[in-house]
């Protein structure tokens, strides 16, 4: 089986996000969808990432057992499994505990389109998903009702940030890309001036022009 290809997009996934601040120690999760779709890969519980091999990612199936690896899966793993069973669209998810985000999650203030690159998430890029306990059921079943069936991120409240893409790169760039705009909400908001936003018709303008294809 062995699956070394997504394995290792795994670790560098995770180290990316280490690397850019976005989780600390080992906090956080990634998984990752084989391209046959057969098995998932999924970060390991309480395993440094920078200690990780290929052969201690564990993959699992659609039902959460493990079918390889010499790590356990990461106490994430229902809500990862949530995600991948509802969107089939879906092949990558990352967790983070990313300090911005969480912060608006702590005070309830939902994601403004305050960016560009935010304009792509569309007028809601972020729902807030109401507290559950890390690794419920509950939990999964909360980001799935959030998502719905086009979202790319939610703000988990207390806990953190979703995103999910077609591949690790495009849930990595949602990551980076929601969280920057999170830290420009929340600055604006530190300096006392109103957050301005993107307005929905010009929000709406520049997802026709992307998907036409052409450049705004």
């Amino acid at each position: 089986m062995n699956y070394l290809n997504i394995r290792t997009k795994i670790i560098d996934a995770s180290l990316k996000a280490q690397r850019l601040g976005l989780i600390k120690g080992t906090s956080g999760n990634v998984s990752l969808r084989s391209e046959d779709g057969v098995v998932i890969a999924i970060t390991p519980t309480s395993v440094p990432y920078e200690d990780l091999t290929p052969e201690m990612v564990p993959l699992v199936d659609y039902t959460g057992k493990q079918l390889e690896g010499e790590c356990r899966p990461s106490t994430e793993l229902p809500m990862h499994l949530a995600i991948m069973n509802a969107r089939k669209d879906v092949n990558a998810v990352v967790h983070t505990h990313s300090k911005y985000s969480t912060i608006l999650g702590n005070i309830g203030q939902p994601l403004p389109v305050c960016t560009i690159p935010l304009i792509t998430y569309g007028p809601d890029p972020a729902p807030i998903v109401p507290f559950e306990l890390p690794g419920s059921d509950e939990l999964g079943r909360a980001v799935v009702k959030a998502l719905g069936k086009k979202g790319s991120a939610v703000i988990l409240e207390l806990h953190g940030l979703l995103t999910v893409g077609a591949d690790l790169d495009a849930a990595m760039s949602c990551t980076e890309y929601i969280e920057e705009g999170a830290q420009i909400a929340l600055y604006c908001r530190l300096a006392g001036g109103a957050i301005k936003e993107i307005p929905p018709d010009k929000i709406r303008l520049a997802m026709e022009i992307w998907a036409s294809g052409r450049a705004l």
